[in-house]
């Protein structure tokens, strides 16, 4: 039965989703079925927002409950160095990199919030980033899937470049052929979008755009007092940039 249900989901999202390039906005009601939770698996701050944003604040518009999953604190990332240069040419200590993990959970905490997720449906975990495998992610999707058994689990594209995001959309795509999931969708990194394929495309509601753009930008904020780093921004500020510019999320399932 369940895979009837799943052939089905297949088939009616087929008839409204076309190749990469087409432009349009397939967010109606193709995947507007009988889920009441959508869930977000983000590998890394920032993710949730550049690549997931846009569906992020659909799902809410839809008046859905949105949980928001943060599966690393990010350590390998190399954005540490930048970081305590700009620090110590300003006079500041350098931070160390348990530190620099908290800074990256909190813009993550602010970007999501802002987004207008509740702050009670915002989970961290901490996988060994750049380490990720399918079973890590699935072991964390499956301490989800009783209290959510009719959930959407959003997840990056399994084609994904980056290892981390292609086991958690992987991870989500063996659950579902298990049976242990009825719904996933996966996201292409917002620097790939002209490079990869995609079914359809979420843009951000109208009325949200300012919320949008202050989720982006809880990741440019430099306040060493605070502890606020600009670690998104000093990182890869180019795709924040492209994310303002289209205010959109592309997937396929």
């Amino acid at each position: 039965m369940k895979r009837v249900l799943s052939i089905l989901l297949v088939l009616i999202l087929l008839t409204g989703c076309n190749p990469k390039g087409n432009g349009m906005d397939h967010s109606n009601e193709d995947l507007e079925m009988d889920y009441t939770t959508a869930i977000y698996y983000s590998p890394h701050a920032d993710d949730e927002v550049l690549s997931m944003g846009s569906g992020i604040l659909h799902n809410l518009a839809l008046g859905k409950e949105v949980i928001v999953v943060l599966l690393s604190k990010g350590l390998a990332s190399n954005a540490i160095n930048i970081v305590n240069e700009k620090l110590e040419k300003e006079g500041h200590s350098p931070i160390t990199p348990e530190e620099f993990g908290q800074a990256r959970v909190e813009e993550f905490r602010n970007s999501v919030t802002s987004l207008g997720v509740s702050e009670d449906n915002i989970y961290i975990y901490d996988l060994d980033d750049g380490q990720f495998t399918s079973n890590d992610v699935a072991s964390i999707i499956n301490d989800f899937v009783d209290k959510y058994p009719n959930a959407l689990h959003n997840a990056m594209s399994y084609n994904d470049p980056h290892s981390d995001h292609a086991a958690t959309g992987q991870a989500v795509s063996e659950l579902i052929e298990n049976g242990d999931i009825q719904h996933g969708l996966y996201y292409l990194p917002i620097q790939e979008h002209n490079n990869m394929d995609f079914e359809g495309v979420y843009t951000v509601p109208e009325d949200r755009v300012d919320a949008f753009e202050q989720a982006l930008k809880a990741y440019g904020k430099w306040s060493p007092e605070d502890k606020s780093y600009s670690i998104g921004y000093l990182s890869v500020r180019n795709y924040f940039e492209l994310a303002e510019k289209s205010l959109e999320g592309r997937w396929h399932h």
